[in-house]
C-alpha cells in the first residue's frame, strides 16, 4: 500500500531540539520531549480530521488542540505524576503567541485532560468555562488523549491515521493505523482503548483501531 504522506515525515522524530517555530509556540515553556511532543500534535490533527463527521468543530478549534497537544507534557519537568495539573497551571499562566486569554483557558484544560480524571464541573477550571467551551474542550481533550496514548513508547510507530469509513457505524468508530515496518504497537493500542473513555462519553462510539497492512 502507497504510503499518503510525505516520506520527509519519516525523520520528523530524530530531532530532539525544538525549531523556531517550535520555541515560538510554546511561549517560552520547556517541553520534556518534543519529538513526542510533535507525534501527538501531528497524530491530534489526524484525528481531528478524520473525526470531523463526529464532532462538526471548527478550524480555530483545531488549532487549539494542536497547541494543547505541543504542550500537553510541559508539566512533566514539575513533578511526572501530577503532570496533567501542572501543564493546566503553566500554560494558564502564560501568554501564547496568536491566543486570547480565553483561548489559553482552553488549551489548558485540553491539557489538563489528556490523561487521568475526565472534564468535570466539579473542578473549577472546568467549571469556569462557558457551556460551548466545555464541550469543545470535551471534544478536543477526547482526541488528545488518543493521541498520546498512540505514542505511549514515545517511539514515533504509528505514521498515519485515516477513518475506515466502510468499517464504522452508529456504534463504532474505526480507525486505521499504518504503523512503522516491524513495528510493535501492541502497547499503543492498549493504552488507546484504556484512554478512549472520554471519545466514547463524547462522541457516543465505541473506538475500534486497525492496523493497516
Amino acid at each position: 500500500m502507497t504510503a499518503s504522506f510525505p516520506i520527509e515525515e519519516l525523520n520528523w522524530w530524530q530531532s530532539p531540539d525544538p525549531t523556531s517555530a517550535e520555541l515560538y509556540a510554546s511561549g517560552g515553556l520547556q517541553v520534556e520531549d518534543w519529538p513526542h511532543a510533535r507525534q501527538v500534535e501531528r497524530l491530534a490533527n489526524k484525528l481531528f480530521h478524520t473525526t470531523q463527521p463526529l464532532h462538526h468543530l471548527d478550524e480555530e478549534a483545531r488549532r487549539l488542540l494542536a497547541r494543547a497537544a505541543l504542550l500537553h507534557n510541559t508539566g512533566m519537568l514539575i513533578d511526572v505524576r501530577r503532570h496533567h495539573k501542572h501543564s493546566y497551571r503553566l500554560i494558564k499562566e502564560t501568554p501564547l503567541p496568536d491566543f486570547s486569554d480565553q483561548q489559553r483557558h482552553e488549551i489548558a484544560c485540553i491539557a489538563r485532560y489528556h490523561r487521568r480524571a475526565l472534564p468535570s464541573t466539579s473542578h473549577a477550571e472546568f467549571a469556569a468555562l462557558k457551556r460551548e467551551a466545555r464541550k469543545r474542550v470535551s471534544a478536543l481533550a477526547a482526541l488528545l488523549r488518543v493521541a498520546d496514548a498512540l505514542d505511549y513508547n514515545h517511539d514515533g510507530s504509528v505514521l498515519h491515521l485515516s477513518s475506515a469509513e466502510n468499517l464504522y457505524n452508529k456504534t463504532t468508530w474505526t480507525i486505521a493505523l499504518q504503523v512503522r515496518p516491524l513495528a510493535d504497537v501492541d502497547q499503543e493500542i492498549e493504552h488507546a482503548y484504556a484512554k478512549a473513555d472520554l471519545f466514547e462519553k463524547v462522541f457516543k462510539r465505541k473506538l475500534r483501531l486497525i492496523i493497516e497492512e
